[in-house]
């Protein structure tokens, strides 16, 4: 169906040497159909149910909490495990071994003795096994700067104020959402078929969810138990300002380049979007609401931060970015085609501008989700043709990867990196080959060196041999042919050296959590960023209320500050 797609709109989708460009990529944003917005949508589409049915929590905010939401009759529930920690011990890092939050995703309700069960394994994150009935696993801390000044403004009858929090989109901060069977748990193919949540990372965003949701409960439980008789909730302005922060770093990277098809399916569903909306009319009702999201976005970024987001623009940065956009949709708005030609126009500019404008027109776009939903579930099985003569396989080399010669491998920090699994946190990372032999943790994602190495092998053979004769030669080659047959898709392949010694691992991760539907991308340093996923959504039990513009939450704005 995605091919299908795709193929009607060859003429209008962009060019995958735009689109897999390591600077596209790296000004990614979120659109209507990155994985929360799509499962927001879908939860008030089939009137999914939610209730807190355990939460057992003292003044300081530690015990244990579950939320169940019931999904066309089945059960989902959502265990979490709370503590406190001295400030000393919180870390981003996938390594630390303490945590303020522990919880889990289960399928089904949670009886007393499986609670005990969870407590014991789940509290242990990585250290411990878990059954089937799992689904994800997750975990992290409060924010620091900002947890206890929350407290303590509800405690006295008080919103917060937008200078106090500044940059702050989130009370909670994850590290990780596991799942497809890792420590036991049910892998995805496991789920079966029509399973309610067997959508790529439904799971993992119904956990963030949740985990948003008991972020939100803790700060208003201890602000009560800190002062009963003054103690406020979260007001109008701020109930849904919040999201769930997140820090995530090198583990991104191996998953892009090792799975071109679901890379292109991420980005098609995108393109082809886009195409259909520059073919729309200047209808008024898609003018007023074309408009709408231009007011958000220019809210957003104009109350947003002026921390250095390098090699990002932030928040101050894209202000005029947006004034500029504004100004140029009036000359186009009473145009034929509006939409087509702003795109045309934003081609020109910066590409932080460029991006920006995809993901505002996007939100013009209808489709089924539940087509889209299918699109996003991907074959990536790839059997080698043993048949193939080398001149064919060299045809397709040339044709799915000629764009290697845009790029010099041939320079002295070209291979500088290996990327390998540590071991001391089986997570992949890369260091220097000077400084370490990788020999057998190495991470196969040398895409770049290993394609170029297969071109120079078939550049020096007969034209007519066979597949199997070239790999019974040069087995080491195999992995450079599977990839080619596997790259038989158009947005399959980020065009960059992960190995050179510049490679900027940033860029990718942020297409990535863009399509999680995450935002405020705030690097860290060149390897790892924090990012915010939710902020502005409706809240998990707005599930049992009528809410209305439910898929308009994206790009909220800071509470003005209209009273202290």
């Amino acid at each position: 169906m995605l091919e299908e797609r795709l193929a009607e709109r060859m003429h209008l989708v962009r060019d995958p040497a735009v689109v897999m460009a390591p600077l596209t990529l790296g000004a990614a944003r979120l659109t209507r159909y990155s994985f929360s917005r799509m499962m927001v949508r879908r939860a008030f589409a089939d009137g999914w149910l939610a209730e807190r049915t355990r939460f057992v929590i003292d003044s300081a905010g530690r015990g244990e909490a579950v939320y169940q939401v019931t999904i066309d009759g089945n059960a989902y529930s959502f265990v979490a495990f709370t503590t406190t920690l001295q400030e000393c011990n919180h870390s981003d890092r996938v390594v630390a071994k303490n945590w303020e939050i522990t919880a889990a995703l289960v399928e089904g309700c949670v009886t007393d003795e499986y609670l005990d069960t969870l407590r014991n394994e789940v509290t242990q994150q990585e250290r411990g096994r878990l059954g089937p009935n799992v689904l994800v696993l997750t975990r992290g801390n409060r924010s620091v700067r900002f947890f206890d000044y929350l407290v303590d403004r509800l405690a006295i009858g008080q919103q917060p104020t937008g200078e106090a929090v500044a940059d702050a989109g989130y009370i909670m901060r994850s590290t990780a959402f596991y799942g497809n069977g890792k420590y036991g748990m049910r892998s995805f193919e496991g789920y079966g078929e029509n399973h309610p949540l067997g959508v790529p990372y439904r799971a993992q965003m119904l956990a963030a969810w949740c985990f948003r949701e008991l972020s939100f409960d803790v700060v208003e439980h201890c602000a009560a138990a800190k002062a009963p008789d003054t103690a406020t909730v979260f007001d109008g302005r701020w109930r849904r300002f919040f999201g769930l922060g997140n820090a995530t770093g090198m583990g991104l990277v191996p998953y892009a380049l090792k799975h071109p098809r679901v890379i292109h399916a991420w980005m098609a569903v995108r393109e082809t979007a886009l195409a259909d909306v520059r073919q729309l009319a200047g209808s008024q009702a898609l003018i007023e609401r074309f408009e709408w999201w231009l007011s958000r976005a220019a809210e957003f970024f104009a109350s947003g931060t002026s921390d250095d987001c390098s090699p990002f623009l932030n928040s101050d940065e894209l202000s005029p970015v947006v004034a500029q956009i504004c100004a140029e949709w009036q000359k186009f708005r009473p145009q034929p085609q509006p939409f087509d030609k702003l795109y045309r126009w934003s081609q020109h500019g910066h590409v932080e501008l460029r991006e920006l404008v995809v993901s505002l027109l996007i939100e013009l776009h209808e489709a089924d989700d539940s087509e889209i939903d299918a699109m996003l579930r991907v074959d990536e099985r790839c059997d080698i043709d043993t048949t193939l003569t080398t001149g064919e396989l060299s045809a397709l080399t040339e044709t799915r990867f000629g764009w290697l010669d845009d790029l010099d491998l041939t320079h002295n920090d070209a291979d500088h990196y290996w990327w390998l699994i540590s071991d001391n946190t089986e997570e992949p990372r890369r260091a220097p080959r000077e400084r370490l032999d990788a020999a057998g943790r190495d991470v196969a994602i040398d895409v770049a060196h290993q394609v170029q190495r297969l071109r120079n092998s078939l550049a020096e053979r007969a034209k007519n041999c066979s597949v199997a004769e070239l790999l019974h030669q040069e087995p080491d080659l195999r992995f450079a042919v599977e990839r080619v047959l596997q790259s038989s898709v158009l947005y399959g392949e980020p065009r960059d050296n992960v190995c050179d010694g510049k490679y900027l691992p940033l860029q990718l991760q942020r297409m990535q959590l863009a399509m999680y539907g995450m935002d405020n991308f705030k690097p860290k340093s060149t390897d790892w960023l924090r990012v915010t996923l939710l902020q502005g959504a409706p809240r998990l039990m707005d599930l049992m209320n009528d809410v209305p513009m439910h898929d308009q939450w994206a790009m909220p704005p800071q509470p003005r500050n209209d009273r202290a």
